[in-house]
């Protein structure tokens, strides 16, 4: 069974969850040097997040 982090591609919509159960969407970007991905939560400066496979809740693949 592949890993979920492994199921993620650039590009990709990818929700995680925080300590305190808020959810959070933004754009896979690339690898991080940690095994997950750094995200693009979005704002006026491309706020970075973090994703692995503990705070993973959705992915949703990319337009193209």
């Amino acid at each position: 069974m592949p890993n979920i982090v492994d199921m993620i591609k650039a590009g990709d919509k990818v929700t995680t969850v925080d300590r305190f159960g808020k959810k959070h969407t933004g754009r896979a970007v690339m690898r991080s040097s940690a095994g997950g991905w750094v995200l693009n939560m979005g704002g006026k400066y491309g706020t970075p997040g973090l994703a692995d496979g503990r705070n993973i809740v959705k992915i949703q693949k990319g337009g193209k």
